[in-house]
This record gives C-alpha cells, sequence and structure tokens, in this order.
C-alpha cells in the first residue's frame, strides 16, 4: 500500500470517527429535545387542565343562579296558580249555589203543574235544560220510592 492509500485509509477512518460523533452528538440533542418538548407538552396540559377547571366552576355558578332564578319563578307560578284555583273554586261554589236555587223554582213550579216550555219562558231558561232538571227529579222520586218499597218488605 501506498502512502496515499494510507492517507486516504485515514482520512476514512478519521471521517468515520467524525460522523460516529456527530451521529451521537445528534441523538443526545434530539433526547434533550425530547425531554424539553415532553415537559412542553406537561405543561401546556397542565394549563388546559386549570383552564378546564376554571371554566367548569363558571358554568357551575351560572347553573346554580339559573337553577335558583327558575326555583323562583317556579314558586311565583304555583303560587298565582293556586290564587286562581282557589278563586274558581269561589266561583263554582257560587254557581252550585245558584243552579241549586233555579232547580228550586224549576221543580216548584213543576209541582204546580206547569210544563216545561212554561217553566223555560217564565224562569228565562232553556227548554232542555228545565227538562233534564225535571227528569232527574222524577228519577230520584222513582229511586226512592223503590228504595222504600224494598226497604219495607
Amino acid at each position: 500500500m501506498s502512502s496515499v492509500d494510507w492517507i486516504l485509509l485515514g482520512l476514512s477512518v478519521l471521517l468515520s470517527a467524525v460522523s460516529i460523533a456527530i451521529l451521537v452528538q445528534s441523538r443526545k440533542s434530539k433526547e434533550a429535545g425530547a425531554a424539553d418538548d415532553v415537559q412542553v407538552i406537561q405543561q401546556s396540559m397542565e394549563q388546559f387542565v386549570a383552564k378546564m377547571e376554571a371554566e367548569n366552576d363558571q358554568l357551575y355558578q351560572k347553573l346554580v343562579h339559573y337553577m335558583k332564578a327558575n326555583q323562583k319563578a317556579a314558586g311565583e307560578r304555583i303560587r298565582l296558580l293556586e290564587e286562581k284555583v282557589r278563586v274558581l273554586e269561589e266561583e263554582r261554589g257560587q254557581t252550585a249555589v245558584v243552579q241549586e236555587v233555579e232547580e228550586d223554582k224549576v221543580l216548584q213550579l213543576y209541582k204546580q203543574g206547569f210544563s216545561a216550555t212554561q217553566i223555560g219562558k217564565v224562569l228565562l231558561m232553556d227548554h232542555g235544560k228545565v227538562e233534564l232538571i225535571i227528569n232527574l227529579f222524577e228519577k230520584r222520586q222513582n229511586h226512592q220510592v223503590k228504595g222504600s218499597a224494598s226497604f219495607a218488605n
């Protein structure tokens, strides 16, 4: 081997050694960079979690406020509806009294011998309503008569 070959062989060994040194250095920097990347990702995740917790707290507070407002509104609505029911029950009671008075008048005239048409004209009531009152009265009378007859036996 000539001296040129030795020089070329030496240069190739030297280049190989330099390449290996560069690769080792490159790998170390990549590992250090990867470790830095992991830290950056971990910090980013911690910041994300903290932000999500803060947003969740805000949403929870809004939800609590919303529920309290709805509960208050529902309570007020229930109070108003209960008041309406009370008023309607009072009106219904008054209506029942008026109906009883009308029925009494119809039955009083019927017992005196007036026809349903005549009673309707005198009391300014619908003929059908007068007939209904009279029919119900007669059914009650028939039922009471049958009941007392079977009770006597």
